[in-house]
């Protein structure tokens, strides 16, 4: 039992005067090590593994007020009017807009069908009197036959509209080329046997 006790304190002895003390390392010695940790590839792949994790994405919802201002700095500025301008220029732009938007609107459209009180706000609305005067009236005058040449002709300008035509063009683009292409080589033919 002695010898333990001697051992014992011979240890702490040695732990006790063992010179490498180690402090904790300083905010900017830190900070140091971790940015040479991030921009190391391990470290690179690590943060886009962190992103992906569903968790970890979560905890970055932004709050309501700062999502507003960001779009009310980005979106609505001078800047963000010219892109929207634009970019609505191009027809893919336009279809892609009009592509996603399609469900929700008919969606729209068909809980607004369902709804009882739309529905007789609806009847409502043409049972007056006056509006089944008036739609008497639109029907057989001759604004109405303009009114529908429009509403073709902005079915025909409507991105999915144009996408369609430019789709239906190209294809027979193609079949008038391929049909051509043959015809000319029966003229050939033909001119040959001639000979």
């Amino acid at each position: 039992m002695k010898k333990l006790a001697v051992l014992f304190l011979f240890l702490l002895f040695l732990t006790g005067c063992s010179g490498s003390h180690q402090a904790t390392p300083s905010y900017d010695e830190m900070k140091k090590m971790m940015t040479d940790a991030i921009q190391t590839e391990d470290g690179k792949k690590a943060l886009r593994k962190l992103m992906t994790d569903p968790e970890f994405r979560e905890l970055l919802v932004l709050e309501q007020p700062e999502v507003k201002q960001s779009i009310e700095n980005v979106l609505l500025s001078k800047e963000g009017e010219r892109f929207w301008k634009t970019a609505f220029e191009d027809p893919k732009f336009t279809e892609s807009i009009a592509k996603s938007m399609k469900k929700q609107q008919a969606d729209i459209m068909k809980e607004l069908m369902a709804d009882a009180s739309f529905q007789k706000e609806l009847e409502k609305f043409f049972g007056q009197p006056d509006m089944m005067k008036q739609m008497e009236n639109i029907v057989n005058s001759a604004t109405l036959k303009k009114e529908m040449e429009k509403a073709i002709e902005d079915t025909i300008n409507s991105p999915l509209m144009q996408a369609k035509w430019q789709e239906l063009i190209m294809k027979a683009g193609k079949g008038a080329t391929g049909e051509s292409s043959k015809d000319g080589g029966k003229e050939q033919k033909t001119d040959e046997e001639g000979k």
